[in-house]
């Protein structure tokens, strides 16, 4: 039993190196990113929802398809899940109870909309066979595709930010240590969340669901707690409902390519309805008076609070 709990402390130890990686080197890695498509001359628009958006996601994106790849589906579905409840529950929360966040009607809202749209369309295809197949990974890509598609193509986004004078090979060194970084960070929080779990008998998916998506969304809580500090205000909901969408249509869509991923009773009977709840009450909350005040901010964290302590009490 010393021993036992000597490897579950050792395990956790690695899971806390792990998640400080992730943060560090995902900011590289969009600092990097963002540096090289502006030296292409990448449209504003582009970088700050696909590049940066795909940087902030890129934690969830490797974690969950390496996990995948390990046979750990729990933990990948459970990122996903998990990740999106926390984005908004956590970060959204605590950013509107620091600051209200300001909501812009034809922007934030019809893309939370949308977002409310895809969850329920990711909890569909799980609900229907209990795993998501190779089949909807692919689909969910497809729209994944779609959507960048529309994005590049949207003549309201064609303002473009060439500077030239980027250093590029700065810019270079950046991403390939950001990409690098977060390689290592998502193997080592994978295989280190997968032994705690095994280690206190608790299940796969509760991880994901938790320590697993807790670890992966602090780049965009970081991001979302000092701009709402600064007063940034629609960035805080942009941020979080274009990483929602992310990780529905990308991230779950390339871990399910990688393996069908299998959903257990933690994820269909009480994390799917939880983050349609979640959703659902965010965009609810959008609609009043175009913001999320600091009262709703504190629903939002406080509903974050019982979800962990649900998930860790029923495990």
């Amino acid at each position: 039993m010393p021993e036992l709990m000597l490897s579950v402390v050792q395990n956790i130890a690695v899971l806390a190196f792990s998640v400080l990686l992730l943060a560090y080197s995902s900011d590289y890695f969009t600092e990097g990113a963002a540096r090289v498509a502006r030296r292409l001359g990448v449209s504003r628009f582009i970088i700050g929802a696909v590049v940066i958006g795909f940087g902030t996601s890129s934690p969830e994106l490797f974690s969950s398809v390496y996990a995948s790849l390990m046979n750990a589906g729990g933990v990948a579905l459970g990122n996903v899940v998990g990740s999106n409840i926390a984005n908004i529950g956590l970060i959204l929360g605590s950013a509107a109870f620091i600051r209200p966040a300001l909501v812009r009607q034809k922007i934030e809202y019809i893309n939370a909309a949308a977002c409310l749209l895809l969850t329920a369309l990711a909890a569909l295809l799980i609900l229907a066979g209990g795993v998501v197949s190779r089949t909807d990974g692919f689909l969910l890509l497809g729209v994944f595709a779609v959507y960048i598609y529309y994005s590049i193509k949207n003549p309201n986004n064609t303002v473009y930010a060439r500077d030239t004078d980027e250093d590029s090979e700065r810019a270079a060194v950046h991403l390939l240590l950001g990409l690098v970084g977060v390689l290592a960070g998502s193997i080592l929080l994978v295989n280190s969340a997968v032994a705690v779990a095994r280690g206190l008998g608790v299940p796969e998916s509760v991880i994901g669901l938790t320590l697993v998506a807790f670890g992966t969304s602090v780049p965009e809580l970081a991001v979302s707690i000092v701009a709402a500090r600064k007063g940034y205000y629609t960035m805080v909901v942009g941020n979080v409902v274009g990483s929602n969408v992310f990780n529905i249509l990308l991230v779950l869509g390339a871990a399910a390519v990688a393996a069908p991923i299998p959903a257990d009773a933690a994820i269909l009977y009480r994390s799917i309805p939880a983050v349609l709840f979640i959703t659902g009450a965010m965009l609810l909350f959008m609609r009043t008076g175009w913001r999320v005040s600091r009262i709703e901010g504190a629903v939002l964290l406080l509903f974050y609070l019982g979800f962990l302590r649900l998930s860790f009490g029923a495990a």
